[in-house]
């Protein structure tokens, strides 16, 4: 019987392979060459994570590593497209996205495949969570009946906040997690890699109609980075964010200040900023392609319930 490996033994490892693995327990479950949904990573024919004993259904994480020489055990595999037949539509017949907060929902319309809106400051986080979870409701209700595939730049990827929208409309939790491929990078060259080469394949061949990048210059801290490599590596990111478009709407973050904002915001087709306003969220509309600059102002917590659908 192989013998299971754990996500903490991948130092000094090899080639960088997308590792999927329990987020209770860390044991790898499977290892990929591409990106693919979460849910295909479960092999396990009961359901449950061999290192814990956990149900694995809302449960895989994945995370772009290198892969130590001796996981010999592991057995590598290429992700394969869904041929399910009549499982996704044509981008041309998808009516408009829609977050479901008349506030934001004013400022953006339309939101639809081939462009990237990008949101900037406090609440920029709890935004990518809830367009993560609305692709997922059907058409009519606003949604893209769609997978999502979530590249976690800054480790801003927050499952509570996730699971609270899921639960405001009755959904479980874990099923609509299932539907979200989370995959987390922890340098810029990770980053640059991921978006560059794996995310626009993984977003055509599975049909998702939502990639969000989360915090995109969250690995841009590190004091000894130059400039001029930065720019370099942003340029590729921006190159794959631009072929990702062809195949879905892009929403991607940045949470916090960078001095490499002005260079990333130029990317965006819809720029949105917030900002604390005496204990409230400002949120401004700075670009637009075809709207002019607007402004509201809103509550964290009407933010928070717009899964049930917030005042005007």
């Amino acid at each position: 019987m192989p013998r299971l490996h754990y996500l903490y033994e991948q130092a000094g490892g090899g080639r960088e392979r997308f590792v999927y693995y329990c987020s209770a327990c860390a044991c790898v479950i499977s290892v990929r060459r591409d990106l693919g949904p979460a849910y295909e990573a479960a092999d396990s024919p009961d359901g449950l994570c061999k290192g814990c004993g956990r149900p694995l259904t809302g449960s895989i994480e994945c995370r772009l590593a290198p892969i130590p020489e001796d996981w010999s055990d592991v057995v590598i595999t290429d992700a394969q497209p869904l041929q399910k037949e009549g499982l996704f539509r044509p981008a041309s017949s998808i009516p408009h996205f829609s977050l479901g907060f008349p506030r934001l929902d004013s400022l953006l319309r339309p939101l639809s495949e081939g462009r990237l809106v990008m949101f900037s400051g406090e609440a920029s986080s709890v935004v990518a969570e809830l367009a993560a979870f609305r692709a997922q409701l059907p058409v009519e209700s606003g949604g893209l009946d769609s997978a999502v595939l979530f590249v976690d730049g800054g480790n801003r990827s927050d499952p509570y906040v996730f699971s609270s929208f899921a639960k405001q409309r009755g959904i479980r939790p874990a099923v609509a997690m299932r539907r979200v491929t989370s995959c987390r990078v922890f340098t810029l060259y990770q980053l640059a890699a991921m978006v560059s080469e794996h995310l626009e394949r993984a977003a055509a061949d599975y049909g998702t109609r939502l990639v969000v990048i989360s915090d995109v210059l969250g690995t841009f801290n590190e004091p000894e980075l130059e400039e001029r490599e930065a720019r370099r590596v942003l340029s590729a990111v921006e190159e794959g964010v631009e072929k990702t478009k062809k195949h879905a709407l892009v929403v991607a973050t940045l949470p916090s200040a960078n001095k490499y904002d002005d260079m990333v915001a130029s990317w965006a087709d819809a720029l949105v900023r917030t900002s604390s306003d005496g204990g409230r969220i400002r949120a401004e509309l700075l670009k637009h392609r075809n709207r002019l600059p607007g402004k509201t102002t809103f509550a964290l917590s009407q933010l928070l319930r717009a899964a049930k659908g917030a005042p005007n």
